[in-house]
């Protein structure tokens, strides 16, 4: 698998989402199992990753050094931008 941009995030662990959202920042509510930042391709849009353990969404995965991964890739087929991206470790890498 090639990777075709890296792009670093920074987690932000909140116990509930607020309408203000920084670039480059990835909300997480664990009392809501959920997610969210804006695309980190650029193009602003919102995107919302249900966290349910990897059953049928996204599992968090807090690693060492204040970093987490998700479980799951990211296809934002349904903006325009049709980004797709794995996050591991505070790095978005493009596929």
């Amino acid at each position: 698998m090639k990777t075709l941009k890296k792009v670093p995030y920074t987690p932000v662990f909140v116990e509930e989402m607020s309408d203000g959202i920084v670039e480059g920042e990835v909300y997480i509510s664990k009392k809501y199992q959920t997610s969210r930042h804006l695309c980190l391709c650029g193009c602003e849009s919102l995107v919302i990753m249900p966290l349910d353990n990897g059953k049928k969404w996204w599992r968090l995965v807090e690693e060492e050094n204040d970093t987490v991964s998700f479980i799951g890739s990211v296809g934002n087929y349904s903006f325009e931008c049709k980004s797709h991206y794995i996050m591991t470790k505070n790095v978005a890498n493009f596929i």
